[in-house]
């Protein structure tokens, strides 16, 4: 355990923004062929109870509700279809005292792909919240369609 460390992580927060997202040349040229672009960058925070500790824990990431309310604002000329999650940046807070090793392991999946399994992880992350805040960002760079009924599977964190 280092003070030191521990004193530069305790600061930190969540702070994506649309240009760390799209500071990926492909993916800002992509966006540049379209007429309209919106952005939305939008925070949620999700409590996990202390008995899931040992075990899985299924937190989806966006659903259609969230879709919709972050949509609605929007003056397109045309109605939405897709939307593209470009990143995901994830900030767990352990609810004890810092200086316990506290191995955690992380993996983002789209629950929509069944089978194969191993096909439905976007990404995986092992950390320890040792300094109480494990901070990383996925990015996604996928689109969903605001119509699929099964839009709540498409990001789920384990």
């Amino acid at each position: 355990f280092d003070n030191s460390i521990f004193e530069q992580i305790k600061g930190k927060e969540l702070d994506l923004s649309v240009a760390k997202i799209f500071e990926i040349p492909t993916i800002r040229n992509w966006f540049k062929r379209q007429k309209e672009k919106y952005y939305v960058v939008s925070q949620r925070e999700h409590i996990i109870d202390c008995k899931y500790t040992k075990g899985k824990v299924k937190i989806p990431i966006i659903n259609k509700r969230i879709i919709n309310k972050e949509i609605q604002d929007i003056k397109a000329k045309n109605p939405i279809k897709y939307v593209h999650l470009g990143g995901t940046e994830i900030l767990i807070k352990a609810c004890f005292r810092e200086g316990i090793d506290t191995p955690i392991e992380i993996y983002l999946a789209d629950d929509r792909i069944i089978q194969p399994i191993e096909k439905s992880i976007i990404s995986a992350v092992r950390g320890n919240l040792i300094y109480q805040k494990f901070k990383f960002i996925i990015s996604a760079n996928y689109s969903v369609a605001i119509n699929d009924r099964n839009i709540d599977k498409s990001l789920v964190l384990y």
